[in-house]
């Protein structure tokens, strides 16, 4: 038997304390409740709080009684033990799922703020970000590397004649080929507009580097002048680099228009 056979003074100070725990649980969960609903409204969560609410409350209940009635030792192992027990692992398992969906939103977060929405791969933040690790392996390390600045062709005039859906469609294309004719250690961002640039890391000149990128642009529906600076030959700043790679960009650009 237990709680039963304690009498007096004892057995208030052991009730009282019991209630303000299992007090206090309940209020734990009840406010995570309303804060899942108010706030979350995630189906799982709420799930895993109330399964952990009733299981605190049959526990809570069963632990009350027993300062009133003897409970038995296996009653009390299943009833209060137990049912607790649940209560905490449902509890805990909700405070994991909270953490892993706030960690997963990050990511979502992350990736969307270094991401082009359009087409889908690095944008100008990002392009920096790498950019600048470059930078610090060649003070480090002197290793080479280079920029490439694209620009297509006449995309204005696609836009003005077949509409702005169609020249995202021109963009999205030039993107999925550039990606594809570089290397997994390269970085092809979008710079804005109809502009996009290629970090080519370990690249000290336009060998091999340029023959990869013409042949990768072969398919492409349009054309798209280019322009490029190499690491330590042409500057040893990402910023100077750049500005040369995309002066000599439009440079192409009005050699193709004069001619």
């Amino acid at each position: 038997m237990l709680f039963a056979t304690t009498a007096g003074y004892g057995a208030c100070v052991l009730l009282l304390s019991d209630l303000l725990v299992e007090g206090a649980l309940l209020i734990w969960v009840v406010v995570s409740i309303y804060m899942s609903t108010r706030f979350l409204r995630d189906r799982i969560m709420f799930l895993l709080l109330v399964a952990s609410l009733i299981s605190f409350v049959v526990g809570g209940c069963a632990k009350i009684y027993g300062h009133f009635q003897p409970i038995g030792l296996w009653q009390y192992v299943f009833w209060v033990n137990l049912a607790h027990c649940g209560g905490f692992i449902f509890l805990s398992s909700s405070i994991g799922y909270l953490v892993i969906r706030y960690v997963r939103l990050h990511q979502k977060l992350e990736r969307e703020a270094l991401t082009d929405s359009l087409t889908g791969i690095s944008n100008r933040r990002y392009f920096y970000h790498k950019l600048e690790e470059a930078v610090e392996r060649y003070h480090k390390h002197s290793e080479p590397f280079g920029v490439a600045v694209l620009d297509v062709d006449e995309l204005k005039e696609v836009n003005d004649k077949h509409g702005h859906l169609k020249g995202d469609e021109v963009l999205k294309e030039l993107a999925q080929l550039l990606s594809a004719s570089v290397r997994t250690s390269d970085c092809v961002a979008r710079f804005g507009g109809d502009e996009f640039v290629i970090l080519f890391t370990g690249a000290a000149n336009e060998e091999g580097v340029m023959d990869r990128l013409l042949k990768g642009l072969e398919g492409y529906s349009r054309t798209a002048s280019i322009g490029t600076a190499f690491c330590p030959r042409d500057g040893a700043t990402g910023d100077e680099l750049v500005a040369l790679a995309d002066k000599r960009m439009y440079a192409t650009k009005a050699q193709k228009a004069s001619a």
